[in-house]
């Protein structure tokens, strides 16, 4: 028998002693998987496969009445579609950072959320349900939030934090390594398990029966899954995902600020005494008055004294030449 043909023989034997599968009925984790392995290697593929798919993506999902509820921590519930969980195949979706040699299995699902308008959330914490399809453990996660983009999928990346710590196996309360701050607005969170497929197995992200904004969205860029959806698309318009509810199960925490933030205040500007300009004179054309003349009383005529008569002076004497 050749290697590849053991192999699909052991995953076989070992989907028939499952009581649950994921996705068993669709395409999703068929064929194309194994093809996509085989690229390792056929000798390295089984080797791979004995210790990464134990129990070809076995779900174990046990919720209890009424759903879960993680324990927060402190600080209030922003957002919240911790509700509406699916119960019917498939139940949950990838969302995994692999280790290096596995790369091609590398997927984001994400869901979207609003922030209403007058408000600034500060994100500490999200909340999310989920499964290991194998023992696990994740050894922690990454958190990414987007503007929405072009036919409201994740666009523009606003903030990523990596590597944040979390607790719980089911219901996984991860606390961010920074908090996330966010005005109003339309927004994308994606949350991915960093976790090794051959020591711990897949992380699937449990779906949600309603949807609320726009479905869900996922991606798988190496196209390891061999869907052929390696940008971000709609999950339940990826054919080969064979997904029927339209969002996933999570949660945001934090600090709220409600209604428009209070300006601080301007220091008043002491008055200076500013110099009163004088106004300057405006040269209006007033007419001169024309000084009356006020006539003067006509003189009246003084009598002229009849002068003296003067008398006749006596002749002079003549002189005679001798």
């Amino acid at each position: 028998m050749s290697p590849k043909s053991a192999l699909l023989a052991s995953v076989r034997l070992r989907r028939m002693t499952n009581a649950k599968k994921f996705a068993s009925e669709s395409a999703f984790f068929d064929l194309r998987v194994l093809d996509a392995l085989f690229i390792v290697s056929a000798g390295a593929a089984m080797a791979l496969f004995a210790t990464a798919i134990p129990s070809e993506l076995t779900v174990q999902t046990a919720l209890p009445e009424g759903g879960p509820t993680p324990t927060p921590t402190p600080g209030s519930i922003l957002y919240d579609q911790y509700d509406n969980f699916a119960t019917k195949e498939p139940l949950n979706i990838p969302s995994q950072d692999a280790e290096t040699a596995l790369d091609f299995f590398d997927s984001q699902a994400a869901d979207d959320f609003i922030v209403p308008p007058g408000q600034i959330w500060h994100v500490t914490e999200v909340d999310v349900l989920a499964e290991y399809d194998s023992s696990g453990p994740a050894a922690s996660f990454h958190v990414f939030f987007y503007e929405n983009g072009a036919g409201d999928l994740p666009g523009m990346l606003v903030a990523s934090r990596l590597e944040n710590p979390y607790t719980g196996s089911n219901d996984f309360v991860i606390t961010l390594t920074e908090r996330v701050t966010l005005p109003e607005g339309h927004y994308w969170v994606s949350v991915q398990a960093r976790q090794d497929i051959t020591q711990a197995g897949f992380w699937l992200w449990h779906n949600r029966t309603v949807q609320a904004n726009s479905g869900a969205a996922w991606q798988n860029p190496a196209n390891g899954f061999g869907t052929g959806c390696v940008i971000w698309v709609r999950k339940t318009a990826c054919a080969q995902l064979a997904q029927i509810a339209p969002d996933q199960v999570f949660r945001l925490i934090g600090t709220n600020d409600i209604g428009t933030p209070t300006p601080t205040p301007t220091p008043t500007a002491t008055a200076t005494p500013t110099a009163t300009a004088k106004p300057t004179a405006t040269a209006t054309a007033t007419s001169t008055a024309t000084p009356t003349t006020t006539p003067r009383p006509t003189p009246t005529p003084r009598i002229a004294p009849t002068p003296r008569p003067r008398p006749t002076p006596p002749p002079r004497p003549t002189l005679e030449l001798r």
